[in-house]
Order: structure tokens, then sequence, then C-alpha cells
């Protein structure tokens, strides 16, 4: 899975839901990333402080990041 991550507003979106609802388009593309790493999202989630954005979350069928 393919995942946004937006550091100013500190959340983590899946590509695949992210839409305007979501905001990231306001941040600055060199505040934004993309990564598949499913290791480095989860430590940015429990260590640094980051959310999984609710927008993509409940368009989602997939677990929260969590629990896997």
């Amino acid at each position: 899975m393919r995942y946004l991550i937006d550091h100013v507003r500190k959340s983590v979106h899946r590509t695949t839901f992210a839409n305007d609802s979501c905001h990231f388009h306001t941040t600055p593309a060199e505040k934004r990333e993309f990564s598949e790493d499913h290791t480095y999202i989860k430590k940015l989630i429990e260590e640094e402080g980051f959310e999984e954005c609710p927008f993509c979350k409940i368009n989602s069928v997939k677990p929260n990041i969590k629990d896997m």
C-alpha cells in the first residue's frame, strides 16, 4: 500500500483514498513524501505523533495501521 505523509499536519494518508477533504494539498510539496514502507509508517504513528487521516481511514476497508 502506498502512503502520503504530510509532515506539516503530521498525518498519514492512504493514496488510494486521499481527496480534497484531507487538505494535504495545502501543505507545500517539500513537506510531503510518499512511502510504501509499513515499518516507517508505523514508527511515525507510534513514536512521532502522526495520525491516520480520518477521511482516508473512513473510506478504507483495510485495518488500522496500529493493528498490523
